[in-house]
């Protein structure tokens, strides 16, 4: 009988593992292959902090007369950034993904179980607004165009009168919101109104269900009753698809909105600045933006076509 030596048996394991490392190095190559050879994965649709005017002024020297450098970037570059962070996180993987806000906004407040994505959508939606219909040249004193002027004139019997009440019912605002000019859609010209809405409420239409134009703290619940559909689901969810006004029945359409949120005002303002705070903000409007938004005779397109993205 042949003896296989010690030597011959090492031989034997070595050949072996040589011929295993060369089996997985095989396996990773061809791994690496396929990998670098698959299709890539489809681009996710990412919301983004959109460009204002002049991004790179207000980036380095805040909103002249109204902003400082540092509150211009808690309120606006940061806040943005976080809301705009949440939204894509809460959306991916879904047929909402890549929406622009404001049809998100529309969309969420028809589903109660959509409230969280309805808040960031809203949100982003609104605090945009706000800065898009700032006056950032510190140069220029913006004024209502003349027709928008006429207009102010007749549903507010004058200038002095919509400041006065504007910023009235924002300061008298307990809790953070937004308050609106905005302008019905229930004549052929329509009439401008204030619209405060609290938290992160919004003005548009088809986003009626979560307006949220009073503060539910101190406002009684019941009145709601009768329009409030939420949580409703089954055979009684049917009567509640069709589209519905907001209270009132008249649709409105957003000329311009200031911030009430205390981290838009509190770094420069205090804790006792908020009314100084909203009278610095009417002289930062910028009145042709808010007139591009405004339907004024001859007619124009009405729609608010302004789209976030």
């Amino acid at each position: 009988m042949r003896m296989q030596t010690p030597d011959a048996d090492a031989d034997a394991d070595a050949d072996a593992d040589a011929d295993a490392d060369a089996d997985a190095d095989a396996d990773a190559d061809a791994k690496a292959n396929a990998k670098a050879n698959a299709p890539p994965p489809p681009a996710r649709s990412l919301y983004t902090v959109p460009t204002l005017a002049n991004h790179d002024q207000l980036t380095a020297n805040g909103v002249p007369g109204l902003f400082s450098k540092q509150a211009f970037r808690t309120a606006y570059t940061q806040y943005q950034q976080h809301i705009i962070d949440e939204l894509n996180d809460s959306t991916a993987g879904t047929p909402f993904e890549g929406q622009d806000t404001k049809s998100l906004t529309i969309e969420f407040a028809r589903d109660p179980t959509r409230a969280y994505g309805f808040n960031l959508a809203s949100m982003a939606f609104n605090n945009h607004f706000f800065f898009r219909g700032l006056n950032t040249n510190p140069d220029v004193l913006s004024a209502p165009p003349s027709d928008l002027a006429i207009q102010i004139k007749r549903d507010f019997s004058s200038m002095d009168t919509l400041r006065a009440t504007f910023l009235a019912t924002a300061e008298a605002m307990f809790g953070p919101g937004f308050v609106w000019l905005v302008q019905t859609k229930d004549t052929e010209l329509g009439s401008l109104r204030i619209l405060p809405t609290y938290l992160a409420g919004s003005p548009l239409s088809g986003a009626h269900y979560r307006r949220q134009s009073h503060d539910l703290n101190t406002h009684n619940p019941d009145s709601y009753a009768a329009v409030n559909k939420v949580g409703k689901f089954g055979h009684a969810a049917q009567h509640d698809a069709r589209p519905k006004k907001p209270l009132g029945g008249v649709d409105v359409v957003p000329l311009l909105c200031v911030n009430t949120w205390e981290h838009a005002w509190l770094h420069d303002y205090g804790v006792k600045g908020k009314a100084a705070y909203l009278r610095a903000w009417w002289d930062k409007i910028d009145w042709d933006v808010v007139r591009q938004g405004a339907t004024i005779s001859p007619v124009e397109n009405r729609s608010n076509q302004f789209m976030y993205k």
